[in-house]
């Protein structure tokens, strides 16, 4: 069993003994209490019907009496008038009163105990007896700490838990970054492998214009160079040309669906005028790539179409919708998968869809959400406009 997985059994022992500790003691007290009440009871007893005998207390109901009261496991300690201990009971040390090296224990103990309790003095008969706490009492004053430590071990166990579940989750998001991050290289590093390899066969590319093409895809590399940078911190944003950002990353990803081919089209619908918004071109081009790239997955190995459409603008803010006729999203999921780590996907990290999320709602004030669709999979995203005079 790994250092992980044992760290929190360990824990759970812990405080599972704790709670059964803390359980069987105060059970404990709470047995020694009723014990103590029945004894009190019995006296009360006694002593009322010695009032009401003529005879009074005999010699054998006073020693009944005392054996009764050494139950309760009060310490006393009888003294005559000069100090000296005549009688014990329920000393927490064995001692002989008769002994004097034990009576001058005796005494020292007697101090103890007056400082607690102050003792009850017969001037007339001439003793005194000094007195203790029973020894449930004693054990009653461990509680308040018991449960302090239940407390603490609570609050240990959580803040445990907390960590953990970030690092936790730190971790994953890591993974899953340098994932995001080797799978958003993979398309243009893919494309111009395929142009170099085309150049070394010899094939006529006369019809192509290669060293455009092969620019975009270094373009590319170098923006996906940069998209870590700036998601990790907040960008200044400024004024740019949405519909400009959509047509390039469709006419880029046209000529670059290889294990589609012309299964999937992707259609343009930018009628109206182009809207002016506030933000960061090379993150908002992430985002509707990923968009874009959740489309191209839904539809793997069938015939569909994606389309990017703008709706218009509303409440200062330019509307556009990512759509395909895919199989869309399982029910299940719709309320969670913007979180970390949820995917329809078998291979997925779930990181895709959350940094669209961070991106333009953390980072634009913006909005996107997945609208209701009776097929495929279609997002609106709402992108603040650019004030006037910035335009």
């Amino acid at each position: 069993m790994s250092r992980r997985r044992s760290v929190p059994l360990v824990i759970l022992s812990v405080f599972a003994g704790v709670i059964v500790s803390y359980v069987l003691y105060t059970q404990r007290v709470a047995d020694e209490l009723r014990s103590d009440a029945a004894v009190f009871s019995w006296i009360y007893f006694q002593i009322l019907q010695a009032a009401e005998s003529p005879d009074g207390l005999t010699p054998e109901g006073q020693l009944t009496l005392l054996r009764e009261l050494s139950r309760l496991g009060i310490p006393v300690v009888t003294t005559d008038a000069s100090g000296a201990p005549t009688s014990v009971q329920n000393l927490p040390f064995e001692a002989d009163p008769l002994n004097p090296e034990d009576s001058q224990r005796i005494r020292s103990y007697v101090s103890e105990l007056d400082q607690r309790n102050p003792p009850l003095v017969s001037e007339r008969a001439g003793f005194a007896v000094h007195y203790g706490e029973p020894a449930f009492l004693r054990r009653l004053k461990w509680i308040p700490w018991l449960q302090a430590l239940l407390l603490i071990t609570v609050v240990g166990i959580g803040a445990w838990v907390v960590r953990t579940a970030y690092a936790s989750e730190r971790e994953r998001l890591w993974s899953a970054m340098a994932r995001e991050s080797a799978h958003q290289m993979g398309t243009p590093l893919s494309s111009l492998v395929g142009w170099l390899e085309l150049m070394e066969s010899g094939a006529d590319m006369s019809g192509e214009n290669v060293h455009a093409k092969m620019r975009d895809d270094l373009e590319r590399l170098e923006k996906v160079s940069r998209r870590f940078e700036l998601v990790g911190r907040s960008p200044a944003l400024r004024p740019v040309q949405a519909h400009e950002v959509v047509r390039r990353l469709a006419r880029y990803f046209e000529d670059r669906l290889p294990s589609l081919g012309g299964r999937v089209r992707i259609e343009l619908d930018l009628a109206g005028p182009d809207p002016i918004v506030m933000g960061n071109e090379t993150l908002l081009e992430w985002a509707f790539e990923n968009l874009l790239k959740n489309a191209v997955d839904s539809l793997a190995g069938h015939e569909g179409t994606i389309r990017l459409s703008y709706v218009g603008t509303a409440h200062g803010k330019a509307r556009y919708l990512v759509s395909d006729d895919g199989a869309g999203v399982p029910h299940h999921l719709r309320n969670t998968l913007f979180d970390v780590g949820v995917t329809t996907k078998e291979s997925g990290w779930g990181v895709g869809l959350s940094l669209v999320r961070r991106i333009l709602v953390d980072m634009h004030n913006g909005d996107v959400r997945l609208r209701d669709t009776e097929t495929g999979a279609s997002f609106a995203i709402d992108l603040p406009l650019a004030p006037e005079g910035l335009e």
